[in-house]
């Protein structure tokens, strides 16, 4: 059985490189969007399939990651959600735990993202059955 997609949203063009060229090197596939208004696009235009899990950044222009994960929740996307924030900000970490997400800090640790797709829920490729 082909393992689900990993789902990214960064607007830094080079973290989202970063991001797909690591998860990629794990055997994993990989879907990234530049913004949020992009997913939103893509997911309105049709079903997108199901994911492992969507990585999403906090810090990004005209909609930040919580701003995404509530209007995502409100077309019941039902996918594992994992923060990740450049600006450990308490409020930032008060307002994910609220809303029950999993946040990592950048400059992101190989071995904790890697656990944190799995984590979510994301297969890793190379162990699945």
């Amino acid at each position: 059985m082909k393992p689900q997609p990993i789902l990214i949203v960064d607007d830094d063009p080079g973290a989202l490189n970063s991001l797909r060229f690591l998860l990629e090197s794990e055997g994993y596939s990989v879907v990234s969007y530049s913004g949020g208004a992009e997913l939103l696009h893509a997911l309105r235009a049709g079903p997108i399939g199901r994911a492992g899990c969507l990585i999403l950044d906090f810090k990004m222009p005209g909609m930040d990651g919580l701003d995404l994960y509530d209007r995502l929740r409100q077309i019941d996307f039902d996918t594992p959600v994992i923060l990740m924030t450049g600006h450990p900000d308490p409020s930032i970490a008060t307002r994910a735990r609220a809303v029950g997400l999993a946040l990592i800090e950048k400059p992101l640790s190989q071995d904790m993202l890697l656990s944190a797709v799995r984590a979510a829920g994301g297969e890793h490729p190379r162990i699945s059955p």
